[in-house]
């Protein structure tokens, strides 16, 4: 199952892409998808325990189940803002 990824950031700075489509098996995971991220843009690894993954509109857990047409994108970690 082809799935479409999108790259903010340090993620979009590191693949020199915006975009990614990575094959991953029938009921494939977030997860999953992480590892053939990794697996063609290895830099990517140190950044795992940041990451955070969004599918559609809502942040998902690494066990989130991916559907034939989800789009998975990958954000570094939000921080910052002013205090009133």
């Amino acid at each position: 199952m082809r799935v479409r990824v999108r790259l903010f950031a340090r993620y979009r700075e590191a693949t020199g892409h915006e975009r990614l489509d990575v094959d991953v098996p029938e009921g494939g995971t977030v997860e999953t998808a992480w590892k053939a991220i990794v697996a063609r843009h290895p830099d990517l690894a140190r950044y795992r325990p940041y990451t955070l993954f969004a599918v559609g509109h809502n942040y998902v857990e690494p066990d989130h189940r991916l559907g034939p047409d989800d789009e998975l994108c990958l954000f570094p970690p939000v921080s910052g803002g002013a205090s009133l």
